[in-house]
């Protein structure tokens, strides 16, 4: 999902209206509204939410958007696991063996006579990762300088609340540049639980050189549809030199 277009139609009005949450690519089954952060598609464990438990032993739950999960538990095998839709308190995910009970914040595990109620255990994300970029920018690199020739590509990596409708981009940016939106992801793994709404997300702008030349660039983080910054917006500056 790109991030752009969440704000994009929380300027047109409608963002209130769906309740803070995008519209998913496919309509999802759960009664509770998806993380707006896109989810990498790799290791579905890589981006899992984590649980720990009571008594030791962790829960490894990664949601899907077609209403399921699939969960392990103490690093064994992944289990497949559809939500019930049967279920009468909070939300449900079963198979003929397992049951995994989740409010966001803590699930319970039972499968045989095993059961286990563990509290969430939020990680923070890395930014997203750009293939071609002889360097890749994030907060901390503000100020700095860049040098490059003709044709190369740098990312700049930074938190931004596109739920409230700023999103980071090139402000007048020089004739021999071109920025462009790279992607974006959730900032930590709390962002993938179900009924998630809200949030910091990281946002990247790409940096091409199209001609040589020199100066500084400045992102600033703004509505789209406003023509200037907003006092209270951040800015991310950087020196660039192109040959």
């Amino acid at each position: 999902m790109n991030i752009r277009a969440i704000a994009a139609v929380a300027g047109l009005g409608l963002f209130a209206a769906a309740c803070s949450q995008p519209a998913a690519p496919t309509a999802p089954v759960e009664p509770t509204p998806q993380p707006v952060a896109d989810k990498p598609a790799d290791d579905a464990f890589a981006y899992a939410v984590n649980y720990e438990c009571e008594g030791g032993g962790v829960v490894d739950v990664a949601f899907n958007g077609n209403g399921g999960a699939v969960a392990r538990l103490d690093g064994s095998a992944a289990e497949t696991l559809p939500m019930n839709p049967d279920a009468q308190n909070g939300i449900e995910y079963k198979n003929a063996t397992t049951t995994l009970k989740s409010d966001g914040s803590s699930v319970t595990w039972t499968s045989g006579a095993t059961t286990k109620t563990c509290m969430i255990k939020t990680r923070d994300l890395p930014a997203p990762k750009v293939e071609g970029v002889i360097r890749a920018l994030e907060e901390k690199d503000a100020g700095t300088s860049v040098e490059m020739k003709v044709g190369e590509k740098i990312s700049v990596a930074l938190v931004g609340i596109p739920t409230a409708g700023y999103v980071w981009g090139a402000a007048s940016p020089p004739a021999f540049i071109k920025a462009s939106d790279g992607p974006g992801g959730a900032t930590s793994t709390a962002q993938f639980t179900p009924g998630f709404a809200g949030g910091n997300h990281w946002e990247v702008v790409v940096v091409e050189a199209v001609a040589a030349g020199e100066g500084e660039i400045t992102l600033v983080q703004r509505r789209p549809w406003e023509t200037t910054a907003e006092p209270d917006a951040k800015t991310f500056k950087f020196k660039l030199k192109v040959s």
